[in-house]
């Protein structure tokens, strides 16, 4: 097969480029590693008040259990003050010890897949899903057992909690079933063991790669060259594959997707449980936003002829909100108006302490107010906004939880 001269020029050209684009990621991320205190990503620590809000009890009593030496087998670091620094792990642990215990789903109780998707790039999508993952494991006593998937080959929230290993195994890895099993191993082992472990002692992540960008293209054949749904289930491949083996070991899942209608999107459809769909209010997102929804039943109709048990809440989230901008407010209620308590009652407000923890790859609540780029004030009011956020995505989840249910019954 002969190549034309000019695609072999503009071969070259790519290649050149690849090669430019590959030193400029490994520059970046030996940036990122150069402000890391360690190899391995860190937590922020807490102070003995943070940690008695946290888990509940007053100061006075946390001071008391320590005198009486309940903690004394978690060795508990100091900091430079000579104060308690406790991490989240010594939190969790102090909690059983006072008896406090983790709030997880029962048997009962389904999984909760959330998926977040918008076709419009820039609308904080990645994000959000980061920050709330955080919020929900960090700001509460409960320890939910919360997963991420990253269902976008170019990685971006795999970037916010980087592998230890060189070469992890991927979603897309599990999805196009490329990996041999070693002897004596199981699939549930293959797929838990690739849900890594983070600096967050209770969310784990499945990563992407760029290889992931194959399986469509190996979907595309496999269907070219199969007489139906039954040889290929090509939009099970997430939920049969990599969430049913492991689906008992985690409360809630978010996947983050790419802006693209393509066989992972679909995929992540079959596998959820719930949608949320991030609005920036900018009026020509908002018209994106419109035109895709209007695709987005057909799409949908097709993964429920196939069997999906449909979704137990789908909800817009305003994103990178500007208070106090008038153009903003309308579109905000425009899309209230449209969309009414489908709206999340809480937007994303726009604030420099998610840019500036999102340029170092961090959540904000990864860092101390003292480490962080952005203002104490900023950084603790965009804190307490994510709150309000999560409070009203654990109440959509929680209210469809049987357990709940039988409790408030």
């Amino acid at each position: 097969m002969s190549i034309n001269s000019n695609a072999l020029s503009t071969y070259k050209l790519l290649k050149a480029t690849a090669e430019v684009a590959e030193k400029s990621l490994e520059g970046r991320i030996q940036h990122y590693r150069a402000h890391l205190k360690s190899e391995d990503k860190e937590l922020r620590t807490y102070t003995q008040k943070a940690a008695a809000d946290l888990l509940g009890v007053n100061n006075r009593t946390l001071k008391r259990r320590h005198d009486q030496g309940d903690f004394d087998h978690l060795s508990i670091q100091k900091g430079a003050n000579g104060h308690y620094a406790y991490t989240l792990s010594n939190i969790f642990a102090m909690a059983d010890t006072l008896g406090i215990h983790s709030d997880h789903r029962s048997e009962q109780d389904k999984l909760q897949v959330i998926v977040i998707n918008s076709l419009k790039g820039g609308c904080g999508k990645t994000t959000s899903l980061v920050n709330l993952a955080a919020a929900l494991a960090t700001t509460n006593i409960k320890r939910y057992r919360i997963g991420i998937i990253d269902l976008d080959p170019q990685g971006s929230s795999s970037s916010f909690f980087p592998s230890r290993e060189h070469d992890p195994i991927t979603v897309g890895d599990l999805m196009r079933d490329c990996i041999e099993l070693d002897e004596g191993e199981t699939w549930t082992q293959l797929v838990s063991d690739s849900f890594q472990t983070t600096h967050i002692p209770n969310i784990r992540i499945l990563p992407s790669g760029m290889d992931d960008f194959y399986f469509e293209h190996e979907t595309a054949t496999e269907l070219k060259e199969s007489s139906g749904y039954d040889n290929t289930r090509h939009y099970h491949k997430l939920k049969e594959r990599v969430i049913e083996p492991v689906q008992d070991e985690f409360d809630i899942i978010l996947i983050d997707t790419a802006p693209s209608l393509n066989f992972m999107f679909y995929n992540a459809l079959m596998a959820s449980t719930a949608m949320l769909i991030p609005v920036h209010p900018e009026a020509v997102d908002f018209d994106a936003n419109n035109k895709y929804l209007k695709r987005l039943g057909e799409i949908y109709h097709t993964v429920a002829a196939l069997g999906h048990e449909g979704w137990d809440f789908m909800q817009f989230l305003v994103t990178n909100y500007v208070k106090g901008n008038h153009s903003q407010r309308d579109i905000v209620k425009d899309v209230r108006t449209a969309f009414g308590r489908q709206v999340m009652s809480y937007p994303i407000n726009h604030s420099s302490a998610i840019t500036a923890s999102s340029s170092s790859f961090n959540t904000i609540f990864d860092q101390k107010t003292s480490d962080s780029l952005a203002s104490r004030e900023s950084l603790l009011k965009s804190q307490e906004n994510i709150k309000d956020v999560v409070d009203e995505l654990e109440m959509l989840i929680r209210s469809n939880w049987a357990s709940t249910q039988s409790s408030l019954d």
